[in-house]
């Protein structure tokens, strides 16, 4: 088992990455999650049922429950996914509000920073830059 680059074979494959898979239906879900799995296997990868999840982005209804080979996979409106919150809905609000409070938070915790008489004020507004920095580049991308 394993994966062949070249005349190189790596059968030491404790990780791979993730994956996103899309459909326009989600009675498919069933079917291509386990075509997902046989490919997987093909490389030597096995799916993890208890991490795989389902998701309805956009309008529509809810998502049923989706039992994959007699394992359950979990149906979920929202989870973080590189550091971002996708929400079931399609909007960016909750990711908003997510990095205001990340934000709002490590500001709040910097203010014992601005009390200190020894740091010189370049060194208070660049920390904040940072923080001011990583809020926008969340709403950027």
């Amino acid at each position: 088992m394993g994966i062949s680059v070249g005349s190189s074979t790596f059968t030491d494959l404790d990780y791979a990455g993730d994956a996103v898979l899309f459909t326009d239906c989600q009675s498919k879900w069933p079917d291509i999650l386990s075509h997902f799995d046989t490919a997987a296997q093909t490389l030597g990868l096995h799916t993890s049922w208890q991490k795989t999840k389902v998701q309805n982005v956009g309008y529509g209804p809810a998502p049923s429950p989706v039992n994959v080979q007699g394992q359950p996979v979990e149906v979920t409106d929202q989870f973080t996914y590189l550091g971002s919150a996708i929400s079931s809905s399609g909007r960016s609000a909750p990711e908003i509000h997510r990095r205001i409070g990340l934000a709002s938070s490590i500001m709040g915790q910097l203010a014992n920073i601005w009390r200190q008489e020894k740091l010189c004020l370049s060194t208070k507004l660049w920390l904040s830059s940072v923080v001011v920095s990583i809020l926008l580049h969340g709403e950027e991308t």
